[in-house]
Order: structure tokens, then C-alpha cells, then sequence
């Protein structure tokens, strides 16, 4: 067994990317459905649909619990009273079916427990940890390795959770490794997971601050937001149920981080040569504002 995000976790599947150190938060159970998952009713709360149409993301209500169909991973039954999720596989494709449960699913489920869900990458700095959020293709996976290789503790690389609590926020780790795309000689997608270039599991850490990743450009910049602003730019990174409350409640806990910790919005360089110095210069600049 290992953990993730704080919690002990039960599996029946194979899971290569859980943490080592104990789960202190509860336990969390992953099973695989014996017979069909609950039928949705009605429409989904939440959908992705893709330019031609192929539907990458749905969500459904089933009262207090959410059911995720996650093509073509397949279904996840997510129960916040048990703290369980179960899984209905779909396709053989067990590394992004990994990815799904951890970045997603198991983001999920804890946001309908009460924590904040973002999808970011996370990093801890002398024991605190800067989120890096933005859209795919801006550089969350990819400035998470940089920062790892430079000897800086990755607690997460495309989801993590935050306790909100009279200690102040609290980001647990997520799971390990940093998926990392490339091409092919063929000019095909590949995506490899470099297992850890951290140089040790971090511990929880309270957070320090949020960086919104911007387009790039021709050198790093790097511009304190006001925290409406702030709110406003990263709402859509949001990981919740879909369902109005699920959306009402995951707002009003962004609203409570960005009035305790500082947010930024930054660019990085096209040039990839340049990525590990402007990734230092990033940590440093923002560590300099808080």
C-alpha cells in the first residue's frame, strides 16, 4: 500500500505512482466494479467535447455520490461518504488509466469531501509549496521536472488537493513521477514517466503561493495579480463534481486561498535550453514577493 494526497490507499488495481510515506488523512479505497456501475439519469452536469466531437469527460449525479465516465478509461463511482472509488475498466491502456484515478478521480472525490482540487503541478521551496496552474501545453508538467532535476521536492505534476483549515492551506502530495510528452522519429505522440527527479518524497507543506502559466514568449516574466483577478484567471482550473453546489463550494475555497497567499501570473520561454534557469529565476522571483 502507499498513499496519496494525505490518505492511505486500499487498491485492487496496480498502482505504480502512489507515495511511499504513510497515509495520515484516513483511508482511501480503489476498487474494481463486479457488475455495472449505476446508470446516469438524465443528462450529465459537467461535460468535454472535444473539435470533432468525441466527448472526453462526463459527469452525472447519483445524490451524494458522482459517477465520472472518463473515455476511454472508462467509469469511476465516486463515493465521498466511504472514501471510495470504483472503477468499471475500459480500454487496456493501464498508464492513463493510472493518470485518470490519480489527477482526476481521486481529485474529485476529495473535492466533494471538502478540500481544493486544482489542476496543477505543485513544488515544495524550504518547506512550502508555489502551485502552478494553466491550461495543457503551458508548461505545469514540464516546469515540475525542471525544478526536480534542480534538486526542488515535487509534490504533484497534474492535480493536487489543499486542506483549507484554521492551520492555513495545506497541499498533500499527489502522485509520483512527471508524465513527459514527446515526438517520435515518426512524428507520433508518446508520453514517458519519469519516475522521480525529486530527490525525496516531500511531506505535506503549506502553500506559498499561485502561479498562473500564461503563454509563452521570449523570456520569463513574472506579474503580481489582485486576488479577484486571480480568482477570476483560475477559476477554470477548478477540479470539482461538476453539480452546482460541488462548482459554488470549490469557488468559495479558491476565494479563501487567494486571500491568505499571494498569486502571480507568469511566462515562461519558448526556448526549452533555456526552461531550468528561467524555472529557478521563476521560484526565486516569486519566493522574493511574499
Amino acid at each position: 500500500m502507499g498513499s496519496l494526497y494525505g490518505f492511505e490507499v486500499k487498491t485492487e488495481l496496480p498502482l505504480r505512482r502512489l507515495n511511499a510515506a504513510p497515509g495520515t488523512r484516513g483511508e482511501l479505497t480503489i476498487d474494481v466494479a463486479r457488475e455495472p456501475l449505476p446508470a446516469p439519469r438524465g443528462e450529465p452536469v459537467s461535460t468535454l467535447i472535444g473539435g470533432n466531437g468525441r466527448r472526453f469527460y462526463a459527469s452525472y449525479e447519483l445524490g451524494d455520490r458522482c459517477l465520472l465516465e472518463l473515455p476511454p478509461s472508462g467509469e469511476f463511482l465516486l463515493d465521498p461518504g466511504t472514501v471510495r472509488l470504483t472503477v468499471s475498466i475500459g480500454d487496456d491502456d493501464e498508464a492513463l488509466r493510472e493518470h485518470r484515478i490519480v489527477s482526476s478521480a481521486v481529485c474529485t472525490l476529495l473535492a466533494m469531501r471538502s478540500d481544493l482540487a486544482l489542476h496543477a503541478s505543485a513544488v515544495a521551496v524550504k518547506g512550502r509549496t508555489v502551485l502552478f496552474c494553466g491550461p495543457s501545453g503551458r508548461g505545469k508538467s514540464t516546469l515540475a521536472l525542471a525544478l526536480g532535476e534542480a534538486g526542488n521536492e515535487v509534490l504533484s505534476e497534474d492535480g493536487v488537493s489543499i486542506s483549507i483549515g484554521p492551520e492555513g492551506p495545506i497541499a498533500f502530495p499527489g502522485a509520483r513521477g512527471i508524465r513527459v510528452r514527446s515526438l517520435d522519429p515518426d512524428g507520433s505522440r508518446r508520453t514517458d514517466l519519469v519516475p522521480d527527479p525529486a530527490p525525496r518524497e516531500p511531506p505535506p507543506c503549506p502553500v506559498m503561493a499561485v502561479v498562473l502559466l500564461g503563454e509563452r514568449g521570449e523570456g520569463l516574466t513574472i506579474e503580481p495579480l489582485e486576488a479577484a483577478r486571480g480568482l477570476a484567471l483560475l477559476t477554470p482550473n477548478l477540479t470539482h463534481s461538476g453539480a452546482r453546489e460541488g462548482i459554488a463550494a470549490a469557488f468559495g475555497r479558491l476565494a479563501r486561498l487567494l486571500h491568505t497567499v499571494p498569486v502571480f501570473r507568469a511566462s515562461l520561454p519558448e526556448d526549452l535550453g533555456a526552461l531550468p534557469s528561467a524555472a529557478g529565476d521563476l521560484l526565486d522571483g516569486v519566493a522574493s514577493r511574499d
